[in-house]
């Protein structure tokens, strides 16, 4: 179960990309996340093709990315403090598609799924990227449904993400309760299943707007 932080931004200054990327590494260091520096060369074009097979992403051609991209934990998404030429945040998914993650192809969005179970990462994480938006990045935007980037009350957080993980858990054994019931009406199983997902669905949106 996860929840996800979208963000944004375009560097001030892309002369200071190495210098960011150096200090995104000791703060990786220091949390022992693994993490990967990207130095290609931003002379060349884009010329990213990515595919899925099996399961599994392919890429090929150049990605002109400089920054650093690293997992701050087990569970978590991959986050890529990443950029192009133009200072702009991307990552190999925005790269191949501006969209990937919201409908914004000038400005796109990078998203990190973050487990509802890991409040202290997901602490760490914010805190990290409002270290970088103060002293990096211009128009360095977040969106994430807990609301503790606007409040940043770690008790709050720590509630929200235990009332969410409660309600995934119900919805879920409520979901595998009805598609297992071998006695119900097929056509009447797939209504209430569909209703269900549809209440779950419109939950989670008003979730993330009041936040």
């Amino acid at each position: 179960m996860y929840t996800k932080i979208r963000y944004c931004g375009r560097l001030r200054d892309t002369s200071e990309i190495e210098v960011f990327a150096d200090e995104v590494e000791d703060l990786c260091r220091s949390h022992n996340w693994p993490y990967h520096r990207w130095q290609e060369d931003w002379s060349k074009p884009n010329s990213l093709k990515m595919n899925l097979e099996d399961g599994v992403i392919h890429a090929e051609g150049h990605a002109p990315l400089k920054g650093i991209s690293f997992n701050p934990g087990a569970g978590h998404e991959m986050i890529w403090l990443t950029c192009t030429p133009d200072g702009v945040l991307n990552s190999l998914f925005t790269l191949h598609d501006p969209a990937f993650t919201a409908d914004d192809r000038e400005y796109p969005w990078s998203r990190v799924k973050a487990r509802l179970d890991d409040a202290k990462t997901y602490i760490a994480i914010c805190n990290l990227f409002r270290f970088v938006a103060g002293k990096y990045f211009d128009g360095f935007q977040v969106m994430e449904e807990t609301g503790y980037w606007k409040h940043g009350d770690e008790a709050l957080l720590e509630k929200y993400l235990e009332q969410r993980a409660l309600r995934e858990r119900q919805f879920e054994e409520e979901l595998s309760a009805i598609q297992s019931d071998e006695t119900m009406d097929p056509e009447k199983k797939d209504r209430i299943i569909l209703d269900l997902i549809k209440q779950w669905g419109e939950s989670a949106r008003e979730s993330e707007e009041e936040n």
